[in-house]
């Protein structure tokens, strides 16, 4: 039950509770609770594209004479995709759309709302012949915060004129109103079961964003070396084509020996072997667009692309790398962020047996002036709110929260499953594949030394021409295979990244460096 208490005090008092009142209200004005998102991503760094919000230029369709032209490496790739590429940001805008709902949904029951009301009081009373009329005016100011856990705290101040019979009174007031509550409410129950939906679509939100940003990096990394790849085999072609027009030209002076049907197998092979290189040439071309269009470049831009050593899990053993990617892996982070949440959720719907509030109210009429001039009252009331809550309210309210966190923690489990798979199978072709290619550079000299000597025995007529062009053959393969191979290291590379979250350890470490030294010759600097 409520108790109520109305003395006269003196003015100062008055005063005294005024000056606490306007100090709680403007320290309750003054604070800006935390947002929930904000909360949520604490323990999950996530990088985000720059100018995420800047819309692709109209003037990427349009072919400029004289162009900008961008070098690209790998390192700098990742970064310029990741900045540029529209799936990413599509999903970026998906992810800051979800934080924004339950920022909202926080945000409308923790509100922070000022009012002002004014009012007009008219009254008469009649007793036989008597007739009296009063009237009062009131204008108030008021302050109520609402807090998320359903506490409600009503702070006021305001001027009451009173008029009776000519009697006119003046006297300003304060008044202060709170409900809190020492337990789980069913109100606030609810409230969490909707949070528990709430942060569940932001959490599939941001691990949509996180998967989206590995893939795409991935598929742009991975095409980039196809690129790397083709320009190495066009080159090799160009030099296959240079070596027969040279062969063609020195069996052309030959004398002493008829040449002419030598001559038609080497013309035979020319147009064979340009044929070839006007097809890797054509592919060349098709997946520099695509690589562009992966990076969300302008569509003519020239782009330089220079093939750097990138290998930054060098050292690295597979027990090493499963440690690290589990402990900075954001989706991993994210998931335990999430579970957490869900048994602070659990512990909440288990104590919320009772709703038990405390409710406190004031209010105080200061000295005034005319008929109130020197009087001043106050009243406070105490009281207790107590009900029961519905087992059933509790009960699935827990049952939510338990298969939450069931959830998160099979995510978990199955993400560090496909990390320990998919760190381990990257890493060995990494090896193999790494040493492979060394072997064959370190074999290579002894295909070039058997074509030259090859091409000394022809000229001397001790070798027949289709023996001669077999083991330029042997050698172009020779330099496919070692093609072939770096390009597996560097998908394999890439699927590393992915499958480590190293990605984002490099958008974060990227700066621009214009002192970097490109690969060994056999990759070059190649141009498009």
């Amino acid at each position: 039950m409520p108790t109520s208490v109305s003395p006269r005090q003196t003015s100062q008092t008055a005063r005294a509770i005024v000056g606490c009142t306007v100090a709680l209200a403007v320290w309750i004005g003054g604070c800006e609770s935390t947002l929930p998102s904000e909360r949520f991503n604490t323990a999950v760094h996530l990088p985000l594209p720059t100018q995420a919000f800047k819309l692709p230029s109209p003037d990427r369709l349009r072919a400029t004479s004289g162009g900008d032209k961008m070098e690209l490496t790998p390192l700098s790739l990742i970064r310029t995709a990741f900045d540029l590429q529209p799936d990413i940001k599509s999903s970026f805008h998906r992810y800051k759309s979800e934080e924004a709902r339950y920022d909202f949904f926080y945000a409308s029951r923790d509100s922070l709302t000022p009012r002002m009301r004014a009012s007009n009081d008219f009254r008469e009373n009649r007793i036989d012949e008597t007739v009296t009329r009063s009237r009062d005016h009131t204008v108030e100011l008021s302050l109520e915060k609402r807090f998320f856990d359903t506490t409600d705290l009503n702070l006021g101040v305001g001027y009451r004129t009173s008029e009776q019979e000519n009697d006119i009174g003046n006297s300003p007031f304060v008044s202060a109103n709170l409900r809190y509550p020492f337990q789980a409410s069913r109100e606030k129950l609810e409230r969490t079961s909707e949070e528990i939906f709430r942060q569940n679509e932001l959490s599939d939100a941001q691990l949509g964003y996180i998967q989206l940003v590995r893939r795409r990096l991935q598929q742009t990394l991975f095409r980039f070396y196809r690129v790397v790849d083709l320009l190495r085999r066009v080159q090799l072609f160009k030099d296959w084509v240079a070596d027969l027009e040279t062969l063609d030209q020195r069996v052309s002076i030959i004398h002493g020996r008829d040449t002419s049907s030598d001559r038609q197998r080497i013309n035979s092979e020319l147009t064979r072997v340009r044929a070839d290189m006007r097809n890797v040439g054509g592919r060349r071309d098709v997946e520099i667009t695509r690589l562009k269009a992966d990076l969300g470049l302008p569509f003519f831009m020239n782009i330089d692309v220079r093939n750097e050593p990138f290998d930054p899990f060098v050292g690295k053993t597979h027990a090493e790398l499963l440690i690290i990617s589990i402990e900075t892996d954001p989706e991993i982070a994210t998931l335990r962020n999430s579970m957490k949440n869900a048994e602070v959720q659990l512990d909440l719907a288990r104590r919320g047996t009772w709703d038990i509030a405390l409710l406190l109210g004031g209010r105080s009429n200061l000295e005034g002036r005319g008929r109130d001039n020197t009087q001043s009252d106050w009243n406070i009331s105490v009281g207790l709110d107590v009900s029961a809550v519905d087992p059933r309210v509790t009960g699935s309210l827990s049952r939510q929260a338990q298969a939450n966190i069931a959830r998160f923690q099979q995510a978990i489990a199955a993400r560090e499953n496909a990390i320990f798979a998919d760190v381990f199978e990257p890493l060995k072709r990494i090896e193999t594949l790494g040493q492979s290619r060394v072997d064959l550079l370190g074999n290579l000299p002894r295909f070039e030394d058997d074509y030259a000597i090859a091409l000394a025995m022809y000229l001397e007529g001790s070798l027949n021409i289709d023996d001669l062009l077999r083991r330029r053959n042997d050698l172009f393969n020779q330099h496919q295979e070692i093609s072939r191979l770096a390009f597996l290291v560097g998908a394999n590379v890439s699927e590393l990244c992915a499958a480590t979250g190293m990605f984002f350890e490099l958008i974060e470490k990227h700066s621009t460096n214009s002192d970097k030294t490109t690969e060994p010759a056999d990759a070059g600097d190649n141009k498009s």
